[in-house]
């Protein structure tokens, strides 16, 4: 399998023979557009695939059985602001 930016890349250098192809100047830079924005996100994912290449995975432990809950954030909220704010 490749990295996750190969497919991006790929993308970029199709686009940019498109626009080489292109008889119509709006196409054209249609095109351009579409391989710049594609370089961009090969890029971005060029950074992830070296992370992926360094970090080994940690296992997470399991919860144990009883184990404290978090209320959602907007009761925990209502809790700090005291019975006056709840009416």
């Amino acid at each position: 399998m490749g990295s996750k930016s190969d497919h991006a890349w790929s993308m970029a250098a199709q686009c940019a023979k498109l626009a080489q192809q292109a008889e119509q100047k709006d196409e054209h830079d249609f095109f351009i557009r579409m391989r710049d924005s594609w370089i961009k996100v090969a890029n971005g994912l060029a950074f992830l695939d070296v992370v992926d290449e360094h970090v080994t995975p940690i296992p997470l432990s399991r919860p144990r059985a009883g184990g404290y809950i978090p209320y959602p954030v907007s009761r925990s909220v209502e809790r700090r602001r005291g019975p006056a704010a709840r009416r």
